[in-house]
């Protein structure tokens, strides 16, 4: 490989590696947004499509309450620009129901990296009624 060449590598890699969630396997507790009461997941494991490790292929699989889910970064693709990259700060999963969808999105901090906190929404569209749970400051419990 020449060296030009070698230098860009070590750099992409480099630089997806600073882009992954740092998740810790365990669980995450934190406080209600509007009634101060306990919320929490657990993060039971942590993959990679395809073996391959980039941001786009990390899959983060939760446990909120009695559902597993698999958190990802959202894509963004811009067709006008030609790339094709992610949210570096958002994981989420969404999934559809029988009356509308429900989201679990975790924010991490942009200086940390760290959890720090999501919000889950239940969007009945079939009914018009839509529920959300914050849950904020975020800390890891083991």
């Amino acid at each position: 490989m020449k060296p030009v060449l070698r230098i860009l590598a070590l750099g992409l890699t480099f630089t997806a590696s600073t882009a992954f969630a740092h998740l810790e396997l365990g669980t995450y507790r934190g406080a209600g947004a509007d009634a101060g009461l306990p919320c929490s997941f657990e993060v039971k494991a942590i993959a990679f499509e395809g073996g391959l490790k980039n941001p786009l292929n990390e899959r983060v699989m939760i446990e909120y309450g009695n559902q597993a889910r698999t958190l990802q970064h959202p894509p963004v693709v811009d067709v006008s620009n030609f790339s094709a990259s992610f949210m570096h700060e958002t994981l989420q999963s969404v999934i559809g129901t029988a009356t509308g969808a429900e989201a679990f999105v975790l924010k991490m901090n942009s200086k940390s990296h760290k959890p720090d906190h999501f919000v889950f929404i239940q969007d009945d569209w079939k009914n018009e009624q839509r529920t959300a749970i914050t849950c904020e400051n975020l800390q890891y419990l083991r």
